[in-house]
């Protein structure tokens, strides 16, 4: 994972049904592939009925100079594409990962997403109360996003992905609620638990 990486989340939500949702999310993605972006992994909400979740999550790596040549004027907040509606959460760069490999293809284990905004001159504080927390046994692997400086949007500043051994994942969405909570705005924290269901990439092009 190279330092002058940018990773960018994008968060989509819908009453589709999985096969029409990658059926309409494949061509948005190649868009992206072709302005040159390295890895994309698309997260779908196990629980796609509850209301606080992102129903999909697409995680995007990219080198940092063609992201901002592909974004001069920074993401755009949010969109739609048709039945589909769409939030740029912004661009982020990796502070901690453990066992953790953006390059890499989808993993099997199901992980904790969340997205939150600290109170002003309280980030660095919760990045190292999560990353306390999240040394626990139930954990398989971790990383921990900051918010890019020119690439701020207004909504979250900090993404937080936890991948979770068997049976360990509502303790660990708990565990994240309740950590979280001192540090963060009033802007609500959006936690949800995902499985990994599709990936583009440069070599993983149909």
């Amino acid at each position: 994972f190279e330092m002058g990486s940018l990773v960018q989340f994008v968060c989509f939500t819908t009453v589709l049904p999985q096969d029409e949702f990658l059926h309409a999310w494949e061509p948005f993605a190649s868009g992206f592939l072709s302005r040159g972006i390295e890895r994309i992994i698309l997260s779908e909400n196990a629980e796609r009925s509850s209301e606080s979740a992102f129903d999909y999550v697409s995680r995007n790596l990219w080198d940092e100079s063609r992201f901002e040549r592909a974004f001069p004027h920074g993401v755009r907040g949010s969109g739609g594409l048709g039945p589909i509606g769409v939030l740029q959460a912004g661009g982020f760069r990796l502070a901690d990962a453990v066992n953790v490999d953006l390059a890499g293809g989808p993993r099997t284990e199901s992980k904790v997403l969340c997205f939150l905004m600290a109170r002003n001159g309280q980030r660095e504080n919760a990045r190292v109360a999560i990353r306390t927390a999240l040394q626990h046994p139930g954990v398989a692997g971790t990383a921990i996003f900051l918010k890019d400086g020119d690439a701020r949007t207004d909504r979250f500043d900090m993404v937080v992905e936890v991948y979770c051994r068997e049976g360990a994942i509502d303790e660990m969405v708990d565990l994240l609620r309740n950590t979280t909570t001192l540090f963060v705005t009033a802007a609500p924290v959006v936690i949800g638990a995902y499985r990994e269901v599709a990936e583009m990439g440069v070599e993983a092009k149909r």
